[in-house]
């Protein structure tokens, strides 16, 4: 059903209803033939009447309203399609854009692969060059400062239990009692 279908029944309804039972009150009542046809108008035919116009609007309303969106529809669709458009290119770009952030990442790693080779063969080379110095020159000569008093053997105490152990220079052992670990420093 249309719109506004129910709104024009019940309009008419409402106006024949009045056109049945008005007449029929006439002889009854005590207003007159002018005061019934005014009573009817304001009772029944008025809102009967509105009742219908406001039907045949809600129908006007709905044609116009369907016949703009045929009108717009070809723009609908065009703009729906402008728009996959656009977003299937940002898409594209987002991706290159991935792509290039991943082989910049990719030449990073092997930038700083290389500069790690270059300095670990630096190192090596220096090493080397060290090394066939010395091996050619005399040694130098030591310094004038005195060399320092040897090492002598020291009595050590446990972290645990407090024991004393005599350590030789560069030794460590265990502790007698408790077991711990006891290094000369």
């Amino acid at each position: 059903m249309t719109a506004g279908f129910w709104h024009k029944a019940i309009g008419v309804l409402w106006a024949a209803l009045g056109l049945i039972i008005y007449p029929n009150t006439l002889p009854q009542s005590g207003y007159g033939v002018d005061g019934i046809i005014a009573s009817w108008i304001v009772v029944f035919l008025f809102p009967g009447v509105s009742l219908i116009c406001v039907g045949v609007r809600k129908n006007r309303r709905l044609k116009w309203k369907q016949k703009y969106l045929d009108e717009q529809e070809p723009y609908l669709v065009q703009f729906r399609l402008e728009l996959q458009k656009l977003e299937h290119e940002q898409e594209l770009g987002r991706e290159e854009r991935e792509r290039a952030e991943e082989a910049e990442e990719a030449a990073r790693q092997e930038a700083k692969k290389e500069a790690t080779l270059a300095a670990m063969r630096a190192e090596t080379e220096a090493a080397a060059r060290r090394e066939a110095k010395s091996r050619t020159s005399p040694p130098p000569p030591p310094p004038s400062s005195p060399p320092p008093p040897p090492l002598m053997p020291k009595n050590i105490s446990c972290a645990g239990c407090g024991a004393r152990k005599v350590l030789q220079p560069m030794q460590s052992a265990e502790c007698d009692y408790c077991g711990t670990m006891l290094v000369y420093s």
